[in-house]
Protein backbone atom coordinates (compact mmCIF):
# COMPACT_ATOMS: atom_id res chain seq x y z
CA UNK A 1 0.00 0.00 0.00
CA UNK A 2 2.84 2.39 0.87
CA UNK A 3 4.45 1.60 -2.50
CA UNK A 4 1.20 2.45 -4.27
CA UNK A 5 1.01 5.80 -2.45
CA UNK A 6 4.61 6.55 -3.46
CA UNK A 7 3.92 5.66 -7.07
CA UNK A 8 0.75 7.79 -7.16
CA UNK A 9 2.66 10.70 -5.63
CA UNK A 10 5.32 10.38 -8.31
CA UNK A 11 2.66 10.49 -11.03
CA UNK A 12 1.07 13.60 -9.51
CA UNK A 13 4.43 15.36 -9.40
CA UNK A 14 5.03 14.36 -13.01
CA UNK A 15 1.65 15.81 -13.99
CA UNK A 16 2.51 19.12 -12.38
CA UNK A 17 6.01 19.38 -13.84
CA UNK A 18 5.78 17.94 -17.34
CA UNK A 19 3.96 18.98 -20.50
CA UNK A 20 0.92 17.00 -21.71
CA UNK A 21 2.96 14.82 -24.07
CA UNK A 22 5.54 14.02 -21.45
CA UNK A 23 2.84 13.27 -18.87
CA UNK A 24 1.22 10.79 -21.23
CA UNK A 25 4.55 9.02 -21.81
CA UNK A 26 5.31 8.97 -18.09
CA UNK A 27 1.82 7.64 -17.28
CA UNK A 28 2.30 4.80 -19.77
CA UNK A 29 5.62 3.87 -18.15
CA UNK A 30 4.02 4.01 -14.69
CA UNK A 31 1.10 1.81 -15.72
CA UNK A 32 3.38 -0.75 -17.36
CA UNK A 33 5.58 -0.94 -14.26
CA UNK A 34 2.58 -1.14 -11.93
CA UNK A 35 0.89 -3.90 -13.93
CA UNK A 36 4.16 -5.87 -13.93
CA UNK A 37 4.31 -5.62 -10.11
CA UNK A 38 0.70 -6.76 -9.70
CA UNK A 39 1.18 -9.66 -12.08
CA UNK A 40 4.33 -10.90 -10.38
CA UNK A 41 2.66 -10.79 -6.96
CA UNK A 42 -0.12 -13.09 -8.18
CA UNK A 43 2.11 -15.72 -9.78
CA UNK A 44 2.25 -19.04 -7.97
CA UNK A 45 5.91 -19.80 -8.61
CA UNK A 46 7.28 -21.98 -5.83
CA UNK A 47 10.88 -21.33 -4.86
CA UNK A 48 12.98 -24.41 -4.19
CA UNK A 49 15.08 -24.43 -1.00
CA UNK A 50 18.82 -24.78 -1.58
CA UNK A 51 20.79 -27.38 0.36
CA UNK A 52 22.01 -24.67 2.78
CA UNK A 53 18.64 -23.01 3.28
CA UNK A 54 16.66 -23.62 6.45
CA UNK A 55 13.21 -24.90 5.43
CA UNK A 56 11.69 -24.38 8.89
CA UNK A 57 12.20 -23.58 12.56
CA UNK A 58 10.58 -25.27 15.56
CA UNK A 59 10.45 -22.52 18.19
CA UNK A 60 10.67 -23.88 21.73
CA UNK A 61 10.56 -22.67 25.33
CA UNK A 62 14.19 -22.01 26.36
CA UNK A 63 14.44 -24.16 29.51
CA UNK A 64 11.99 -26.98 28.81
CA UNK A 65 12.58 -27.11 25.04
CA UNK A 66 8.87 -27.74 24.62
CA UNK A 67 8.00 -26.79 21.03
CA UNK A 68 5.53 -23.90 20.86
CA UNK A 69 5.26 -23.35 17.11
CA UNK A 70 6.71 -24.21 13.73
CA UNK A 71 7.67 -21.50 11.25
CA UNK A 72 7.93 -22.76 7.68
CA UNK A 73 10.16 -21.06 5.12
CA UNK A 74 8.16 -20.15 1.98
CA UNK A 75 10.51 -22.26 -0.15
CA UNK A 76 9.73 -25.92 -0.84
CA UNK A 77 12.11 -28.86 -0.53
CA UNK A 78 13.21 -30.40 -3.85
CA UNK A 79 11.81 -33.71 -5.06
CA UNK A 80 12.97 -36.79 -3.09
CA UNK A 81 13.80 -34.65 -0.04
CA UNK A 82 11.91 -33.69 3.09
CA UNK A 83 12.21 -30.97 5.71
CA UNK A 84 13.89 -32.62 8.73
CA UNK A 85 15.46 -31.36 11.94
CA UNK A 86 19.21 -30.98 11.43
CA UNK A 87 20.49 -28.58 14.08
CA UNK A 88 19.66 -26.22 16.91
CA UNK A 89 20.07 -22.45 17.15
CA UNK A 90 20.33 -21.65 20.85
CA UNK A 91 20.37 -17.89 20.17
CA UNK A 92 16.76 -17.99 18.96
CA UNK A 93 15.57 -21.04 20.96
CA UNK A 94 14.73 -23.03 17.86
CA UNK A 95 15.49 -26.29 16.11
CA UNK A 96 16.45 -25.76 12.48
CA UNK A 97 15.10 -27.94 9.70
CA UNK A 98 16.73 -28.43 6.29
CA UNK A 99 15.84 -30.40 3.19
CA UNK A 100 17.38 -33.85 3.43
CA UNK A 101 17.20 -36.83 1.09
CA UNK A 102 14.46 -39.26 2.01
CA UNK A 103 15.99 -42.29 3.81
CA UNK A 104 19.32 -40.48 4.23
CA UNK A 105 21.23 -41.01 7.48
CA UNK A 106 20.62 -38.24 10.05
CA UNK A 107 23.02 -35.30 10.04
CA UNK A 108 25.21 -35.22 13.15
Amino acid sequence: MARLVQLCSAVLIAVLLLSNTQVSEQANIFLKDFSRVARSANENKTEICSSNTVCGWAIYKPFTRQIESFVKNPCECPENTQCVRTSEDLSISAYEYKCNRINAPPVQ
